[in-house]
């Protein structure tokens, strides 16, 4: 397949965003369940750590979304 070609109905490209914002908002949701246990068990540092990692995931949520935005608006 050519660089760029539709495999699933839409360019590669906007396939790829979606599939990799879906996949951050749920390692997001995740990472606040491992950081609530973490707060469970007494252990803050690592609660922080978690919940530092999900805002990381959200940001490039983000990011992607901006771009998903630019690539629907060229379509």
């Amino acid at each position: 397949m050519a660089a760029g070609e539709q495999k699933f109905g839409v360019p590669n490209i906007v396939y790829d965003i979606i599939q990799t914002v879906g996949n951050l908002l749920q390692g997001e949701e995740k990472l606040l369940e491992y950081a609530r246990d973490a707060e469970n068990a007494g252990d803050s540092e690592s609660a922080t750590a978690f919940r530092t990692v999900a805002d990381g995931n959200r940001a490039a949520a983000q990011t992607l979304l901006k771009r998903l935005r630019a690539h629907l608006n060229e379509m």
